[in-house]
């Protein structure tokens, strides 16, 4: 009987196994799945922002972390890398990328008064609603970006069509050279909104006020939609709105004012939003500590002004004078003043610049833990992904970079980022 139940155990982790390695995706010839065990030793290992172990060793398999430990028993079989003293860091990860989908042009077409609708179907009278938008039906790779976001240490983005004042939900993903099946870590990660209606064709709204009006007037039609169970019609956007407060709501805010006005909002509806910021939030700090709110803030330094002509140099104000000697700041007095926060590439000209003005920051007065959580720990927990990246912990996603020094030393280079598993090798 005991042998019986022994055979029936061994055929159930059989089926298991083959259960899982099963795929609804078909493939040209043969499949061959490689399950190989690598193993990295002698690494200097950046668990999390909190944990570093000089001389570690770290194991993974099919894109997951299996152990990262100072003493681990290597299984046989496994491909070992001698280290030789080089850092291994967790993936950084970018909460506001456009990754995966194209630039978006406003409507050429003639603007139109309310309440037109453009969009035929139940959707809203408003095309500035976007609520139905769901950015992992659309999202596709696109490796000339992937390798820039690689090359800075980004192996994780939190992508979305930035397009509107409701702008529907956003993906966080793997910047792979997977398929885009293999690549989703969730597929419907936050929400996004804004105070800009993007391209929409109608006339309203024209201003910020209207913006505002707008906003608010969509999160009192949905509730009323919620609500109400004798209404006799199905609107798209306001069925889609409501499904989308379940999820984080990140606000693109690009200024210090604004992320006071979409503060305000949130309060008024029972939303904590997590702000993208302008780079300008150090001017009303006391302000941005008030609103309790988290923070995603851009490194898009001011370029230095032009003052040698005298007649250029009249046209400069002390403001922007003193914005381009502050801003660097910005993320120092956000550590001072104990207001969580991380940091995107978004609204850099260069995307090579990220890392350097990272250590601008800490130059400026950023500690380097703190840095470290900001591109790490933070991103992962404010959309509720920390048990699955921003650290190499067993049973987290193998998503992590080789460089040959600590990363925030100027001198350091990125040797090797693997992402979900899978190699990218950018300096021998």
């Amino acid at each position: 009987m005991l042998s019986r139940i022994k055979i029936f155990i061994v055929l159930g982790v059989v089926v298991t196994s083959l259960l899982r390695s099963q795929t609804t995706f078909p493939t040209n010839g043969a499949p061959n799945p490689v399950h190989t065990i690598y193993a990295f030793t002698n690494a200097v290992i950046h668990v999390d922002y909190e944990t570093i172990i000089p001389n570690g060793i770290l194991v993974f398999q099919d894109g997951k972390i299996i152990s990262a430990a100072e003493k681990v028993i290597i299984p046989a079989g496994a491909l070992v890398y001698d280290l030789k003293g080089k850092h291994i860091y967790p993936s950084f990860i970018d909460l506001y990328s456009t990754y995966g989908f194209p630039e978006i042009s406003k409507d050429s077409k003639t603007p139109t008064p309310p309440p037109v609708a453009t969009a035929k179907g139940a959707y809203g009278w408003n095309p500035a609603i976007k609520a139905d938008v769901d950015a992992y039906k659309t999202f596709s790779h696109n490796k000339e970006k992937a390798d820039e976001l690689r090359k800075c240490g980004i192996g994780i983005v939190l992508t979305s069509h930035k397009d509107g004042i409701v702008r529907g939900s956003g993906a966080l993903v793997h910047v792979s050279n997977q398929k885009e099946n293999e690549s989703f870590i969730k597929d419907k990660a936050a929400a996004f909104y804004s105070f800009s209606k993007g391209s929409s064709p109608e006339l309203y709204p024209g201003s910020l006020t209207g913006a505002i009006a707008l906003l608010r007037q969509t999160y009192y039609d949905a509730k009323w939609y919620k609500e109400n169970s004798n209404k006799t019609e199905y609107n798209i956007s306001l069925d889609a709105f409501n499904s989308l407060q379940t999820l984080p709501s990140v606000f693109e805010a690009n200024d210090k004012y604004n992320a006071m006005r979409a503060a305000k909002i949130g309060t008024e509806f029972g939303v904590k939003y997590l702000i993208k910021g302008g780079g300008n939030e150090y001017q009303r700090i006391s302000d941005m500590q008030e609103l309790l709110s988290k923070f995603i803030i851009p490194v898009n330094y001011p370029e230095a002004l032009d003052v040698e002509d005298p007649f250029d140099a009249e046209q400069v104000s002390l403001a922007e004078l003193k914005h381009w000697e502050m801003a660097p700041c910005n993320a120092a007095e956000m550590e001072k003043n104990i207001i969580p926060f991380c940091f995107t590439s978004a609204d850099l000209k260069e995307r090579k610049d990220f890392l350097p003005n990272i250590r601008k920051a800490i130059k400026y007065g950023l500690s380097e833990k703190t840095a470290l959580k900001a591109l790490t720990f933070n991103p992962a927990f404010f959309v509720n992904a920390q048990t699955q990246v921003g650290s190499l912990k067993t049973g987290m996603f193998a998503d992590f970079f080789i460089s040959n020094k600590n990363i925030f030393d100027e001198e350091a280079i990125i040797y090797q980022h693997w992402v979900n598993g899978q190699s990218n090798v950018y300096d021998d």
